[in-house]
């Protein structure tokens, strides 16, 4: 399953700053950010994903804590609590105290990176428009996330930091002086609750195709197989 960024959902590179993400030599560095509403798929009612992510504090991150507020266009704020910040945003924009545009809250690129670069491979297979690659995905789920990643697309716990944790420690903190802790907050990070709390990954078709593989094959597929073992572990119950 994807886990994108911009040049973050698998990833290698140089942190963005407030968009988590992690440039990779296949993504375009001025690839458009199209917010929520371009994940159209993923964001609809009644995908797991999408369900999951409206009901955890990332959807609401501007919003809640910095809307109305004399910090709610503070850059400083705003690179952990919205997404994109300053970066190319193609709709759903709004403008910082220093004019740069941003995405309000914590949204789907922020993890998984720019938009475009999806549009992209999913529009475009071998050229023959976005019914091709819903057909490979169906096929073959193996091949789909090869191309995905091939193409530079980032890939939870595969192509991004090493571990998910590593992800989430861009914007949080496990111990009270750590040197990118917030001052406006003495909350920490409990990765092991943090994580189960949102954990959105849902079964689909290349986790059954994983588990059975042979050894043979998991060492072919190695590059595009999850690295972080807390991504192995079973996954929640859809509501």
């Amino acid at each position: 399953m994807l886990r994108s960024k911009t040049g973050m959902i698998f990833l290698s590179g140089v942190i963005s700053v407030c968009s988590f993400v992690f440039l990779l030599p296949g993504l375009s560095m001025g690839a458009k950010y199209i917010s929520n509403s371009g994940c159209k798929c993923h964001m609809s009612k009644g995908c797991y994903e999408g369900d999951e992510y409206k009901e955890r504090l990332h959807s609401n991150t501007w919003e809640k804590r910095l809307k109305g507020t004399p910090d709610e266009g503070n850059p400083e704020c705003l690179k952990c609590h919205a997404t994109a910040y300053g970066e190319n945003i193609k709709k759903g924009a709004e403008k910082a105290s220093d004019g740069k545009k941003f995405l309000p809250n914590v949204q789907c690129e922020a993890c998984h990176g720019a938009g475009e670069d999806y549009e992209k491979v999913k529009k475009n297979y071998e050229g023959k428009g976005k019914d091709a690659f819903k057909e490979l995905l169906k096929k073959d789920p193996l091949m789909a996330r090869k191309v995905q990643f091939d193409a530079g697309l980032i890939i939870a716990g595969i192509n991004t930091p090493d571990t998910v944790k590593e992800q989430c420690l861009v914007c949080h903190w496990e111990s009270a002086d750590a040197k990118e802790k917030c001052p406006k907050t003495d909350k920490l990070m409990d990765f092991e609750d943090y994580f189960k709390k949102d954990d959105h990954r849902d079964e689909d078709e290349i986790d059954n195709v994983i588990k059975k593989m042979s050894d043979a094959d998991k060492k072919k597929w190695s590059a595009i197989l999850p690295k972080d073992k807390i991504l192995y572990r079973p996954l929640k119950k859809k509501h």
